[in-house]
This record gives C-alpha cells, structure tokens and sequence, in this order.
C-alpha cells in the first residue's frame, strides 16, 4: 500500500485512528479543487514573493489532505518526484502528506462491502475488525476470519477512481506553475499521462490480484534457487472484485520494528542481500517491478532458522520490456566507461534529458550517473566492499541531483524511469539504514553480461 502505517498494523501510531469523510462526488471534489486554485492564484504563484510561497504550499497540503484519494496521491507522488524542481517550500509540506492518511468510519467501508460482495459472500466473514490495521489515500485494511483462516481486506474508498482525472488535471496547472516560479520550460504532460497510469492501475484491484499472482510464481521459482527466502500473500479469488482485495494474513515484524530490535551483522547483513539480490531479478530478469519502496510493504519473518522477507502490495507493479532494460544498462556502461558524447546522445534519446539543455546540464548530468554508480566500483579505490550507511556518498548524490536539476530548463523528470528510481532510492535507503557494507561488484559483472546475452 502506497502510504500504509504498516499494512498489518505492527506499526499501526495512534494518531492515524480519526476517521475522516473523503469527498467523493466528482462535482464537490472539483469544487473544492478549483476553489484550491483560485487561493494559490497563478499570477501571485508567477511573482516569485518567497512567503506567499510557503502560504500556497500550506493550502495545497490542507486542502489535499482534506480531499484524499488520487488528489492526495498524486500529491505525495509530487513531493517524491519533484523535489529539485519545486519551490522548497512547497516540498516542505507536500512531503508531509506522505505520512496524512487517515481512517474512514466503518460504515463506509461497511458499504463498500455490501456493494462490491454478495449478501452469501459478505456473510462468511467472521470477527472483522471495525478498525482499520493499515490506512493509505486511496484504501484501507481491516482484519477478518475467512473458511477458519486469517485474511485482510483492502477496501477501496468510495469515489476514488471517479476523481482521478478531475483531480490531476487541477493538480496539472498547480504544478506547472510552481515550474514556471522556477523558471522551467518544461513539458510535463507525459509525466501526468504516467500519473495517471499508475493511478488506475493502483485503484484495479483485478489487475493487482494479477500482478501479485504473478510475482508469486517468480519467488516462489527464486526461493527453489535462490539462497534467500521470501514470501508473497495468497489471493482469495472468490472473494476479491474491483475495489475489494482480499489475501491472507501473513506473520512477520515490519521492516521499521524489526530494524529498531538491533539485529546482529549476521542478519543485517541477510537482509540488505535479500533485498538487493530481489530488486536485481525483478528489473533485470524478470522485467516486472514492485514499484512502491514504502518500508510498510515489508515485513520479516524470523520464525524459522532462515529469515524470510515478506513482500506485501501490488498495485503499482511495472513492467519493463527487454530492450528498455538493455537501454538502461546500456546508459549505466556509457557513464561507467566515461564516453561523453555516446552518453549525452543515448540520454537524449531515452528520454533522460532535453537536448536543448546547456552543456552545463549534460555534463552535470554525467557527475549524477557517476556519482550513482560509485558503489559497483569500490575495488578501484582499494575497498573490499561499499559502506552503504556513509553520509559521505549520500551526501555527493543528493548533491549531484540538486546540481542536475538546477541546470534543467527543458527536462521533465524522465517518466519512463520514475518509479523505477523510487523503488530503487527505497531499496537504498533500506541498505543504508541496516548500516551494512557489501561488495556489490558481482551486480555489475551479471547486469554486463544480460546485456550481452538475451534479456
């Protein structure tokens, strides 16, 4: 789940439990968007005053938090993916709502299930809890007995998938004036064509019953391979439809929980290769990506002798085909081989940069890519291996970012690999936290050799 205080409540913070009405209707969720827009007001917006800045931020983060669902969304997708292109004041409070979602009353969740499951179906659910166990924009879970096992249900609030369109295209004209306030030339229809995309697909629940299904059948061939183990919840078919997911509940401590219990290096150092060696076969090889990084996707189950990650929510699921996985590696080999003019050309042409753009920006552009692969490449400064929890590195890439971003005038963020760079920030961000170092060259040798062979 996107914005999920852990999915299966083992990090569930008492602040989360008010409940809040979600305005539903296409008419008033309009209004209240319009109304956003006409208090931040463009012209204001284009004379750059710093606090009428910060004032604006303020409303779009109170009003989009008042209004949920796909507003709200695509407004913490804003402050994750925009964050070197806004106002900073606008990111300050945008990123706040990465941590708003609030409960809805039973009732309405109540209705949802009358709605969507028939009276047989609705009534083999025993001991449902009336509180939520996770809580997110577009959804939230509750706790119940199904056939005398334990399952969730992830409830769609009502009206979200009818305001996905309203609501991005007012969230469009806000954003593209915080641009012009930066003096940006950007076209950012395609990355809102992507918004709208994964928002869709996120509010399926058909199509993320697939996904999931699907990534199983890839761990569960991984796990009779692999040397590390994971876990992917099990569908209820029978009771799953449009707007109502249902699986079965799965142990394990969230990722955050058991991180704070100070796992031995043994563990850590288990945990950060389990998740390095998964995201290495779900882009490389498997061309299917778990796109959303939230620590409240994962849990650990240390039950048995071996630690098992649990992997949980599906809905922003990408897939990648071959030949743009070989463009990205290809990308990667032209920074790593330090070839200029290759690289500015093969950048442009997967959609990484305007060509429009100053030398200053390409070569900026360079530093980034570098910087980003630095780790692959410790043995050629004498390191066995990289640290991942130095600040040091951190610091030269978000440094590396800003200095990119500040040259661009033309270029959007690069749609096509948003949420794969969300998830793959996530996964760093992971490593960096359980303060492990590893020797990661071998990642490099295997991504070389499938693009020389067949993907």
């Amino acid at each position: 789940m996107d914005d999920a205080v852990n999915f299966f409540g083992l990090d569930y913070s008492s602040e989360h439990r008010r409940s809040t009405e979600m305005k539903s209707s296409t008419f008033s969720r309009s209004l209240e968007l319009a109304k956003l827009v006409a208090k931040v007001g463009l012209t204001e917006l284009r004379s750059g005053n710093v606090k009428s800045r910060f004032d604006q931020a303020v409303l779009i983060a109170n009003s989009l938090s008042g209004l949920k669902g796909a507003a709200m969304k695509a407004g913490q997708l804003l402050s994750l993916d925009l964050d070197n292109y806004f106002p900073p004041e606008a990111i300050e409070i945008l990123s706040q709502l990465q941590n708003a979602a609030v409960s809805h009353p039973f009732a309405e969740i109540d209705a949802v299930l009358t709605k969507e499951l028939s009276p047989q179906q609705k009534a083999k659910l025993k001991n449902m809890s009336l509180g939520p166990i996770g809580v997110a924009s577009i959804a939230q879970v509750h706790k119940a007995k199904y056939d005398n096992q334990d399952v969730v249900l992830k409830v769609q609030y009502p009206g979200v998938a009818d305001s996905i369109d309203s609501d991005l295209k007012i969230l469009k004209t806000v954003a593209v004036s915080f641009c012009q306030l930066t003096g940006r030339k950007m076209n950012l229809d395609p990355l809102f064509q992507e918004f709208r995309t994964i928002l869709n697909q996120e509010v399926d629940y058909i199509a993320e019953a697939g996904f999931q299904r699907l990534y199983k059948e890839h761990i569960e061939k991984l796990n009779a391979t692999g040397p590390y183990r994971y876990r992917v919840p099990k569908i209820i078919d029978e009771m799953s439809t449009q707007h109502v997911l249902t699986m079965g509940l799965e142990s394990g401590s969230s990722l955050r929980t058991w991180v704070s219990t100070k796992p031995n290096a043994d563990q850590r150092q288990e945990l950060a290769c389990a998740v390095l060696d998964l995201y290495f076969h779900e882009f490389f090889q498997w061309g299917l990506v778990q796109t959303d990084p939230n620590w409240g996707n994962f849990l650990v189950d240390t039950k048995d002798s071996q630690l098992t990650l649990v992997l949980l929510d599906f809905g922003a699921t990408r897939r990648y085909e071959p030949e743009f996985i070989k463009n990205y590696i290809l990308l990667l080999n032209l920074a790593a081989e330090k070839k200029s003019a290759a690289l500015k050309e093969h950048a442009i042409e997967f959609g990484l940069i305007d060509r429009r753009e100053s030398p200053a920006a390409f070569k900026a552009l360079e530093v980034m890519l570098s910087t980003a692969i630095k780790p692959f490449f410790t043995k050629i400064s004498g390191a066995t291996s990289f640290d991942f929890s130095d600040k040091n590195h951190a610091v030269d890439s978000q440094n590396a970012a800003k200095s990119l971003s500040d040259e661009l005038v033309y270029s959007a963020p690069p749609y096509k690999l948003m949420f794969l760079h969300r998830k793959l920030a996530g996964v760093y961000s992971i490593l960096k936290s359980l303060e492990v170092k590893l020797d990661i060259s071998s990642y490099w040798q295997k991504m070389t050799d499938l693009s020389e062979g067949n993907l």
